[in-house]
C-alpha cells in the first residue's frame, strides 16, 4: 500500500504529467522504495507496476472528460508474481521482508473447486490484510485457455441503480440491497468523520474494507449469474452498457443519486462480467447506450415521452407496446451490437440474433418467438 501510494504521489514529470512508462518510474522511485519499505526487489517492482496501472486508468478517465483524483491505495496489500509466490493446493510460500514464509489456506468449496482443477494454471496473487478481522486474504489469479465460442447470438445487458443489471432475456438483478449497503456505509462514515477523533481513523479504515467486500460480493454474484444466463441461451456475445455514458446521464440528478452513481462499482461489474465470460469463450462488447431508454425495441420509435421518468415504465407512443424501461433498454443495447455496420462489427459476428425471454430477434427486426410477446 505505502509503496504504491509513494509511486502515485511521485509519478509526475517536470511538466506535471503523469509518468506511465515503467522504465522511467523505475528510475524515479525504485531505490527510494527499497530504502523506505525494505521490500524485496520484486515486490517493489510489483508495487510501482500496480500504481502505474491505476494511473493509466486515471488518465483514461481524464481523457473522457471526467474529473477524478490521483489513485490512492487504502488497503494494506502486496502483489506477488511467480517469482515471489509459490501456490500449492492447500498452501503457499510468500516472499516477505524477513524471507520466505509458508502459509496454509482456509478454503471454501468454491475456491477449492478451482484450485483443484488441473485445467487452470496458477499465476500470481495479491495478499490483502483486513485490519478489522486481523486476517490475511490471498487472491490468486488462475489462467485457463479457452476458445472463443462460435455463433452470433447476443445477450443485451442494461446497468442502472434500481436494478444492478437487466438482460434482454428478462432477468432482473435487484440493486436495492446494494444501494442500501452503500447508503448505510455512507451514513456511518459521515457520522465518524464528524467526530474528528484519532480513534475514528482506524474505524474508518476497517469500515472501508467491509464496504469493499460487501459491494464486490454482490457484484461477483450478479456477474456470474449474467454469464451463466448467456451460456444457457447459447450466446457468443454479451453487449453491455458502456461505462462513461452511465455517469454522464446522471449529471443532472440530485446529490444523493450522484453520490450513489459515483460510488457504485460500474467498472468492477463490467470487469467481472468480462473475466467470467472469458471462461465460457463469450466475448463482452461495451455499447454506448444513447437513446436506448427512449427508443421502442419493437418498432424503433424514439421519443423522450416514451418512458416515464418517475416510474421507469416504457410505453411506446407509436405502437403502444409497454415494457419495463430497463428491460426495453437491455434489448436496445443488444440490438445496437446486432446492427453495427460491417466495418465496426466484432470479428466472427455474422448476421446475428438477440436472445429474448421468448425467443430471438435478428437485425431486420424479425422475431422468432415461443408463444409469448417479446
Amino acid at each position: 500500500m505505502n509503496a504504491a501510494n509513494y509511486t502515485s504521489w511521485n509519478g509526475r514529470d517536470e511538466d506535471g504529467y503523469l509518468i506511465l512508462n515503467k522504465s522511467t518510474i523505475h528510475d524515479r522511485v525504485y531505490h527510494d522504495l527499497r530504502d523506505r519499505t525494505e521490500l524485496p526487489a520484486n515486490l517493489c517492482v510489483r508495487a510501482y507496476s500496480k500504481a502505474i496501472g491505476a494511473m493509466k486508468s486515471t488518465v483514461e478517465t481524464w481523457k473522457s472528460g471526467e474529473s477524478c483524483l490521483l489513485p490512492r491505495f487504502n488497503e494494506p496489500s502486496a502483489v506477488y508474481d511467480k517469482r515471489t509466490v509459490t501456490i500449492k493446493d492447500r498452501s503457499a510460500t510468500l516472499s516477505t521482508v524477513t524471507g520466505r514464509v509458508a502459509v496454509e489456506y482456509v478454503l471454501g468449496d468454491y475456491q477449492r473447486s478451482y484450485l483443484g482443477d488441473d485445467e487452470y494454471e496458477r499465476r500470481m496473487g495479491t495478499l490483502h490484510y483486513d485490519e478489522g478481522e486481523d486476517a490475511f486474504y490471498l487472491h490468486i489469479v488462475l489462467l485457463k485457455e479457452s476458445e472463443q465460442r462460435s455463433g452470433d447470438r447476443i445477450l443485451g445487458v442494461d446497468l442502472n441503480l434500481k436494478n444492478v443489471a437487466v438482460t434482454s432475456t428478462g432477468s432482473f438483478y435487484d440493486g436495492g440491497r446494494l444501494l442500501w449497503g452503500q447508503n448505510h456505509y455512507f451514513r456511518v462514515r459521515r457520522s465518524l468523520q464528524d467526530k474528528g477523533t484519532r480513534s475514528t481513523t482506524q474505524t474508518l479504515r476497517q469500515l472501508s474494507g467491509r464496504e469493499n467486500r460487501f459491494v464486490l460480493d454482490r457484484l461477483h454474484t450478479a456477474s456470474r449469474r449474467i454469464v451463466e444466463e448467456a451460456d444457457r441461451h447459447d450466446c457468443a456475445y454479451i453487449a453491455i452498457e458502456g461505462l462513461t455514458p452511465i455517469r454522464e446521464n446522471m449529471r443532472g440528478s440530485n446529490r444523493t443519486v450522484q453520490r450513489q452513481m459515483h460510488s457504485w462499482a460500474f467498472r468492477e461489474l463490467q470487469e467481472m462480467v468480462a473475466y467470467n465470460a472469458a471462461e465460457y469463450g463469450i466475448r463482452v462488447e461495451p455499447i454506448p447506450p444513447a437513446f436506448t431508454s427512449q427508443t421502442c425495441s419493437r418498432c424503433g420509435h424514439k421519443s423522450s415521452t416514451n418512458r416515464d421518468s418517475s416510474t421507469g415504465w416504457f410505453e411506446c407512443k407509436e405502437c403502444g407496446q409497454e415494457y419495463d424501461g430497463d428491460y426495453n433498454a437491455a434489448k436496445n443495447i443488444g440490438k445496437k451490437l446486432l446492427t453495427l455496420p460491417s466495418g465496426q462489427r466484432p470479428d466472427g459476428l455474422g448476421d446475428g440474433q438477440l436472445a429474448l425471454k421468448s425467443g430471438t430477434v435478428n437485425g431486420s427486426g424479425d422475431y422468432t418467438t415461443h408463444g409469448a410477446t417479446p
